[in-house]
């Protein structure tokens, strides 16, 4: 068993491994979504004054830019760069649930990483642009603690059933989708609220300048 660090997911291989990254390094202000629209200000002679309108999260083509908040559960237009391939993918968190240290034992977690809690965050993610993305190394969306930085990734190179995080893109054409799962680890005090989309297209670190599903 090997223990490394790394940044994001890597093939199946035939022996397993494990790797704990930090999905964000340096500390991260929180949500970095669109601002509330202000209340319209009222002036010495009490004529209301005209609100600004708020900044757009989507660009021309509908996909979000980085610092954009989204709900879990709704569906998100992201860009995605990712070696050779680029395109549309149309994110969704289907769900973040909280497992057990039972259901990691056999990977031989060492030091802090024996007293983290695992959780899993499910998603399906859609080819939602006229390019095929076959073969497409995409990665599955990281988890948010409570405190607004990324979680650590839990990277398996081999079979998780738990929680399988290997891209389904061996064939990925236009209007195809697949469902994933990300295996992260929250530290003893913490939890996993959210969801977070860092890379491929998108500022790597601090998580409030990806993308993120909060509740």
């Amino acid at each position: 068993m090997i223990t490394r660090i790394a940044r994001r997911s890597a093939p199946a291989a035939a022996s397993l491994a494990l790797a704990l990254t930090l999905a964000g390094c340096g500390s991260g202000d929180g949500a970095g979504g669109t601002p509330d629209t202000p209340a319209p200000s009222v002036s010495a002679t009490g004529s209301p004054q005209p609100s600004p309108s708020p900044t757009s999260s989507t660009n021309e083509d509908g996909t979000a830019k980085p610092g954009t908040e989204a709900k879990l559960g709704e569906p998100t237009l992201l860009s995605y760069e990712g070696g050779t391939k680029a395109g549309i993918l149309e994110v969704t968190i289907t769900g973040i649930e909280k497992g057990s240290k039972a259901d990691v034992a056999s990977l031989g977690l060492s030091g802090d990483a024996k007293k983290m809690t695992p959780y899993y965050v499910r998603a399906t993610i859609k080819n939602a642009s006229e390019k095929d993305l076959s073969h497409a190394a995409v990665d599955p969306p990281g988890g948010l603690l409570d405190d607004g930085t990324a979680a650590r990734q839990l990277l398996v190179i081999g079979t998780f059933a738990t929680c399988d995080s290997y891209p389904k893109t061996k064939s990925f054409p236009p209007g195809a989708s697949y469902e994933t799962c990300a295996p992260v680890l929250a530290d003893p005090g913490t939890e996993v609220t959210g969801a977070v989309w860092t890379g491929q297209g998108y500022p790597d670190f601090p998580a409030s300048s990806g993308v993120i599903w909060l509740p």
